[in-house]
């Protein structure tokens, strides 16, 4: 028989997620630790590059049929994977969608994930909200590869994203 310390126990419970009461785990909890296969794995994150073109809004809808959202970005660091993961697919690096939007009111930006808006990574005079109809952003624009606002309308690839200890 093979014990394990309580206290590393306790900590692969809090890790992921696991509610316990009286030391017994609560039923219906499963831990998903790793990212599943064709996921590639950031921090405490999930990514998923996906190549078909879509609208900003089908995109989205994409990912929630996947258990995700497009991908919200808060730091530098997580730009940088980003980016290199869309360079694993795409040696040219072509425009593609990030879940941030400002569409329900003008520069009140939100990721489609729920997440606060707490990172911006905007190319040269981004945002530029032309005629009041850019309210979708993607990176990868112009020459910076940064993040541009743009129409919700046009198709581009795109990436998802969840957290591993959100999905069940």
């Amino acid at each position: 028989m093979v014990s394990f310390p309580m206290s590393a126990f306790l900590c692969v419970a809090v890790l992921c997620g696991v509610t316990l009461v009286s030391g017994q785990s609560v039923p219906g909890g499963f831990c998903q630790c790793t990212c599943p296969d064709g996921w590639a794995n950031f921090q405490d994150r999930c990514f998923q590059y996906i190549a078909t073109k879509k609208t900003w809004t089908d995109a989205e809808a994409h990912c929630v049929s996947l258990g995700a959202n497009l991908v919200s970005l808060h730091s530098k660091e997580e730009h940088q994977f980003l980016k290199k993961l869309i360079r694993s697919h795409d040696l040219n690096e072509n425009p593609t969608w990030i879940g941030l939007s400002d569409c329900q009111k003008l520069k009140a930006w939100f990721w489609s994930d729920g997440s606060k808006a707490d990172f911006f990574q905007w190319n040269s005079g981004e945002p530029n909200f032309v005629n009041n109809g850019e309210c979708c952003v993607h990176t990868n624009w112009s020459k910076q590869k940064n993040w541009n606002d743009i129409p919700c309308r046009y198709s581009y690839p795109f990436v998802c994203s969840f957290r591993m200890d959100t999905r069940r």
